[in-house]
């Protein structure tokens, strides 16, 4: 037995944000800057070189894209990071992992700002191009780009251990993706105005809006309705893994 203790007790004093039962606390973190940066960076950014909206826009909607993205980011990184937790990690601990995550995200939001408004530059080279201004948002473009991509292969590792946790995980994949496809083919064929601005969304802006609709309406309803049917038609059957 003294072994094992010793080697609980070299682990005690490892970064919260690192190892297996770090994951939580990663995603909590990525997820917190990722989403601020593609909200108001790669976002408003890939809008403003597409010729979508014009340089002024950006310039405006950086830092409320921002806001809204780092907010958006925390609340999934809260949902996914305790749905896809690793295993031997309760629920408790791992909400608790993702707060400490979001907390020690504050001071990279604040670099994660720097990295947007770097982005932001890019509309400065729409009106007038300067090989300063290119270096800057070419740079910032990089680390904006490559942490939103970090962002993701947390987000991936946490969503395939929610899925092997899924007891309905075949059914409710399936349905999941065809509200998916339905959504994204009635946006396109039918895409509506952005808040009468004259704009209406492209094949990408339907497929984004689309997984938006499915991740916040879709997914949810799809794990009332199976839960609801496994506990009505199989009473007896063991539901334990989900809370593991």
């Amino acid at each position: 037995m003294r072994p094992i203790a010793t080697t609980n007790a070299s682990e005690a004093p490892r970064a919260p944000l690192w190892g297996h039962r770090g994951s939580c606390a990663r995603v909590a973190f990525t997820w917190t800057v990722a989403g601020g940066i593609a909200g108001g960076g790669v976002l408003v950014g890939v809008l403003t070189l597409s010729g979508a909206v014009s340089s002024g826009f950006q310039l405006l909607a950086a830092p409320v894209l921002f806001l809204v993205g780092v907010v958006l980011g925390i609340a999934h990184a809260l949902v996914l990071g305790t749905v896809g937790r690793p295993v031997g990690v309760t629920r408790g601990g791992a909400i608790g992992r993702c707060l400490l995550g979001s907390l020690c995200s504050v001071p990279a939001i604040l670099a994660g700002w720097v990295v947007t408004a770097g982005i932001s530059l890019t509309a400065a080279l729409v009106e007038d191009f300067s090989v300063s201004v290119l270096f800057l948002s070419g740079v910032a473009w990089i680390f904006g780009v490559a942490f939103c991509a970090w962002a993701g292969l947390e987000g991936l590792t946490a969503a395939r251990r929610a899925v092997e946790r899924w007891p309905e995980s075949r059914a409710g994949t399936v349905l999941t993706a065809g509200i998916l496809v339905v959504s994204t083919a009635v946006l396109v064929r039918y895409p509506p105005e952005l808040l009468d601005s004259g704009l209406r969304l492209n094949g990408v802006g339907a497929f984004v809006v689309a997984c938006a609709i499915t991740l916040w309406f879709g997914l949810p309803l799809v794990v009332i309705l199976l839960r609801y049917t496994h506990t009505l038609f199989l009473p007896h059957s063991s539901g334990g893994e989900v809370g593991s």
